[in-house]
């Protein structure tokens, strides 16, 4: 089990998010994210928190909806929940069995 995922246990098990931690786990090792990875803040608001990690995945956090205008079209959603959404840069990834 990776590390991460023993540090949010009752997250997973407890609060039943699972799938939105394996979901970001998997964003995070797909990109080659690690503790010392870039960050640059692009938005700090009362309301949205938008940062971009080594130029590869975007995150926003806060309940600010349309943060559209600080997010580039190159990047596209990989994932989404209450509150924050995560982007990835580069083509399109469609879920397996899904079109668009």
């Amino acid at each position: 089990m990776h590390t991460c995922i023993l540090q949010f246990y009752d997250h997973m098990f407890d609060w039943n998010l699972k799938q939105e931690i394996s979901t970001l786990a998997a964003i995070r090792a797909r990109n080659g994210i690690h503790a010392g990875s870039k960050l640059r803040i692009l938005l700090a608001d009362a309301d949205a928190y938008v940062a971009v990690v080594d130029d590869k995945v975007m995150v926003k956090i806060g309940t600010r909806y349309d943060v559209g205008s600080v997010i580039p079209s190159d990047f596209h959603p990989a994932a989404h929940g209450k509150d924050y959404c995560v982007w990835e840069k580069g083509s399109l990834r469609v879920p397996a069995g899904r079109h668009l």
